[in-house]
């Protein structure tokens, strides 16, 4: 017999060895530790586990938004989270459809978001299949990875324009390295900037960003070029190191140095980067907008030109 258990405080350390050390697609995203970031009263904490025999076998975090669960708000991905153990084809079939039985129990809604398969160290297909058949409606984004090969340059992936600019900005004495603790001020000053010429705003303020970088210190990489140690452009990243992946989660450049072509010089540098960490996979993230129903043809023909695939981020809904 399966359990639903809702997430309490004392849980921590049982759902964080769960997510990273027992699952087939958990990330640090779906961690405590990550979630906890967040200031308290900020969310409605809806989380739970399923336990079979004192064993966690699926991992669910998630907010109550007015009546609905959510997958977490405070992060990219939610759940289902699944035991390495339990995933088979009937037990997919059971647990998925005690999560369901709680949900459709407790709420009068559903949103579920898991992680995109090429975070997770097993195909997903299962859990995506076994959704469906639960009558969720699947709707999905497009993402897009670069593929990396261990001993190649990603810069041969790259089209012939894109290694053009490159080779300009390698002419420009560019440095790449780490952003230090004291310049990620400088990074979010150029976050912002660039931000508010697309009418948003950072997701996470320039605390919060400092306090994961603490919680995280080797899973989340502040990345940055100069041109003779003037900031010219930057990234955050984020290391999912059981998926041997890199994903690029902010870019904030000093759009006023275009001409240097530091932006191009950054992301091989990130990749270069990566395949020397041992990653096969660096993930550019989702180029569509209003819930997917909207592709931004340039953003996604600007990924392409490094090297990029596609790849879907789905979410299910009832």
């Amino acid at each position: 017999m399966y359990e639903i258990l809702p997430y309490k405080s004392d849980m921590e350390s049982r759902w964080d060895r769960f997510v990273m050390e027992e699952s087939v697609n958990g990330t640090f995203l779906q961690t405590r530790r990550f979630l906890n970031y967040h200031p308290d009263g900020r969310f409605t904490d809806a989380s739970f586990v399923v336990e079979k025999s004192g064993i966690i076998v699926a991992a669910i975090p998630g907010c109550n938004i007015e009546g609905k669960f959510v997958s977490h708000q405070g992060s990219t991905f939610g759940g289902p989270v699944i035991s390495k153990d339990f995933y088979s084809g009937n037990k997919i079939s059971e647990i998925i459809q005690v999560i369901d039985n709680h949900l459709v129990q407790n709420f009068n809604g559903i949103k579920l978001k898991p992680t995109s398969p090429i975070f997770a160290t097993a195909p997903t297909d299962l859990i995506d299949y076994t959704l469906e058949h639960q009558n969720y409606k699947r709707h999905t984004e497009l993402s897009c990875f670069t593929p990396l090969v261990q001993g190649s340059d990603p810069l041969e992936t790259c089209t012939r324009e894109c290694r053009h600019n490159f080779r300009l900005a390698e002419k420009q004495n560019l440095s790449y390295g780490e952003i230090s603790e004291s310049e990620l001020e400088k990074f979010y000053e150029f976050l912002t900037l660039s931000k508010a010429r697309h009418n948003t705003k950072p997701v996470h303020s320039l605390a919060e960003l400092l306090d994961l970088k603490q919680r995280f210190p080797e899973e989340i990489l502040f990345r940055g070029i100069w041109q003779d140690g003037l900031y010219l452009s930057g990234m955050m990243i984020f290391y999912f190191k059981q998926a041997k992946a890199f994903h690029f989660q902010y870019l904030a450049p000093d759009d006023t140095k275009r001409e240097t072509n530091a932006t191009t010089a950054l992301f091989i540098n990130a990749m270069r980067e990566a395949v020397q960490t041992g990653c096969e996979k660096f993930s550019w993230g989702i180029s569509t907008e209003d819930g997917g129903a909207y592709l931004n043809e340039n953003l996604y023909r600007f990924k392409e030109s490094f090297g990029a695939l596609p790849c879907v981020n789905a979410r299910y809904e009832k």
